[in-house]
């Protein structure tokens, strides 16, 4: 029976596996089909066609490339850099022991005492600032990144003895073993790719999650597009081949724990 229910679990792995195959190859094509735009190109269509949709603009799915520019840019919680957008945390992990209960090869019962590693998120903090890219045409275009696959850069990660200043660990029973300092950031000025559609928000041209064409993923990355299209096929190839090989070795799996006996 063990060995059915594992089987079923790989075959289910497999499955995901799968899923996230396609996923990739359609951000891989996405990226290729779309030539890249200049931001007054944009702009100018959108000056053209605005007038008489009250602020309905739905423009067409825009590839772009720039520098992320804002007025007022945030201070990144753990760095100090200078950023657009930050996502900041802070997770304490420590050890507890505790005895747990098991069964040896004749059938008697003992106890013995491991060590068991736990995770506590001491902060989560995320900010996202109003910012724009430039990409040297003359114009600039607002980008939001709600609903977005966002690829930052990541200033720190790393452990740390003591925990912020104003955390306590009062409650845990249990042995520190670090505490984890995690931040990821979008640079103030840093390289922007961008695949969205050009819509009007608010009286602004903004790029925004695909309403219009709901096959295409909204990307604001820090990486470039060949780094994008790269990373999307070998994500997919690896994932093919880990669909082959969890889905063979469950399938033998399940027979062989259906035809065995006992």
């Amino acid at each position: 029976m063990a060995l059915i229910i594992v089987g079923v679990v790989l075959i289910g792995i497999a499955v995901a596996l799968w899923f996230n195959r396609k996923r990739q190859l359609n951000r891989s094509l996405n990226i290729k089909y779309y030539d890249t735009a200049k931001v007054v190109d944009v702009v100018d269509i959108y000056k053209q066609l605005r007038e008489g949709l009250g602020g309905n603009y739905r423009g067409n799915v825009v590839e772009l490339s720039g520098s992320a520019r804002s007025d007022s840019p945030l201070q990144a919680e753990h760095s100090g850099q200078a950023a657009v957008y930050y996502r900041a945390r802070v997770i304490h992990e420590y050890e507890t022991l505790e005895i747990v209960r098991e069964q040896d090869e004749e059938g008697n019962y003992y106890e013995r005492e491991v060590v068991v590693n736990h995770q506590e998120t001491v902060s989560d903090n995320e900010r996202v600032t109003p910012f724009f890219l430039d990409d040297g045409s003359g114009e600039q275009i607002r980008i939001t990144l709600e609903g977005a696959t966002k690829h930052t850069v990541t200033t720190l990660d790393e452990y740390q003895p003591e925990p912020p200043s104003n955390y306590n660990a009062y409650g845990i029973n249990g042995t520190t073993t670090g505490y984890r300092y995690i931040e990821e950031i979008i640079p103030l000025n840093s390289k922007l790719y961008v695949l969205g559609q050009a819509v009007e928000d608010n009286g602004e041209l903004t790029v925004a999650k695909p309403s219009k064409d709901k096959d295409v993923e909204y990307i604001v990355s820090t990486k470039s597009e060949e780094e994008l299209i790269k990373g999307a096929e070998s994500s997919a190839k690896m994932s093919l081949y880990g669909t082959i090989a969890l889905a063979i070795i469950g399938v033998v799996l399940i027979i062989v724990g259906a035809t065995s006996k006992g």
